[in-house]
């Protein structure tokens, strides 16, 4: 159920509300056979309420499967940014996203930054942050760490951090010494609040 005061209440916190176009009635008794008839008029970026515990819905899942398939559709996901249903990937939001390399600085020496999730919960997820150094050694690096509104970023280990006034881009130093021998790596870590926003922050190193 839902109203204006609970809409209100998930706009303040940055929250998605995800509901269902098609009810397929297995909590009314309905038949695996009138669940399945339910699921069949599912159109692309549909949602169908369904639940796990009933062995008539259990029974219609492969049927709905053959079905969505015969049609060019499949099961998917939920979009984070718009709540509704989308075709799956190989690489689920908040899971990993590509190593980027800077530009060698002047005396020599290049960085690339490596983001991993490495834990998540109901309302937030830790990111890990690999540097690794080029094939010559380095003796800093500063890392750039965006994420995306509204997330917030609430806790960091293993490094320095600054903000800047969005409050979305962070920047990590490293904690006293930074040099890295040539193809030597180093990890630091936060924890981010995801307020219904699930998308991997983009990472960036540089070495200064």
């Amino acid at each position: 159920e839902t109203n204006s005061t609970l809409k209100a209440v998930e706009a303040q916190f940055g929250l998605t509300e995800v509901l269902w176009n098609v009810d397929s009635q297995d909590w009314n008794n309905a038949s695996t056979a009138q669940i399945v008839q339910a699921a069949s008029t599912l159109q692309n970026g549909g949602v169908i309420l369904m639940h796990d515990g009933y062995q008539t819905t259990i029974n219609a899942v492969p049927q709905i499967a053959a079905n969505l398939a015969s049609r060019g559709l499949c099961a998917g996901m939920i979009s984070p940014s718009t709540g509704r249903a989308v075709a799956p990937t190989d690489t689920p939001p908040g899971t990993t996203n590509p190593t980027t390399t800077t530009t060698p600085q002047p005396g020599g020496g290049s960085c690339t930054a490596t983001y991993r999730t490495s834990q998540q919960w109901g309302d937030r997820f830790n990111g890990e942050v690999t540097i690794r150094a080029g094939a010559t050694a380095i003796t800093s690096w500063t890392a750039t760490v965006t994420t995306t509104s509204p997330q917030r970023i609430s806790a960091t280990w293993s490094g320095t951090p600054n903000w800047d006034s969005s409050g979305n881009v962070m920047t990590m130093k490293p904690n006293g010494n930074g040099n890295l021998a040539a193809g030597a790596s180093t990890t630091f870590g936060f924890t981010v609040m995801a307020n219904g926003q699930w998308a991997a922050p983009t990472v960036s190193c540089r070495t200064p």
